[in-house]
């Protein structure tokens, strides 16, 4: 039973990775691009309705992601409790598997800070479009929002390439 939920976690956790990186690397290569070939108005308009629709989409995965990710460990084969992750004994190769011990960290790190870049571009981008609403010739574009978001996006794909690493070596 346990390794059926353990697939069915595995495979909803890749679901939800697909869903948010797959949108970040939509929106960088598909989306601006686009929207950059409109005038002013018109790019802020899309960019803006597509914002309002993956927004929720996106946190919701991210959320997900949080959940399945501590299914995940506690539901392979070599099981660890959620207490070695607070008291800090999953970085432990002692007392988890090496790759765990050596390759969570660095996903946890890159997911913390992947989150808070995403976190500040969410929250600057809809300030600065709050500021400019009802002012059709501004352009709320906000720069520093703009880099957290693709360097959030690289780090997204490096956490993929961790991933991968951490069950399989």
């Amino acid at each position: 039973m346990t390794d059926w939920l353990y697939q069915v976690n595995v495979w909803i956790h890749i679901l939800a990775a697909t869903v948010w990186v797959g949108g970040l690397i939509y929106t960088a290569a598909v989306a601006v691009p686009f929207a950059l070939t409109h005038d002013r108005e018109e790019r802020q308009r899309i960019l803006r309705g597509l914002a309002r629709r993956f927004r929720p989409i996106a946190w919701s995965a991210m959320v997900i992601l949080f959940l399945t990710g501590l299914g995940n460990l506690t539901l392979r084969i070599s099981p660890i409790r959620i207490g070695q992750i607070f008291s800090g004994e999953v970085f432990d190769p002692a007392k988890v598997e090496t790759l765990i011990a050596v390759w969570l960290p660095w996903k946890l790190l890159l997911v913390v800070t992947m989150v808070g870049l995403m976190l500040y571009h969410d929250l600057t981008s809809i300030r600065a479009a709050r500021k400019a609403e009802g002012d059709p010739g501004s352009a709320p574009g906000h720069a520093p929002g703009t880099t957290a978001a693709a360097i959030a996006t690289l780090i997204a794909i490096a956490i993929l390439y961790v991933s991968v690493r951490l069950v399989r070596g």
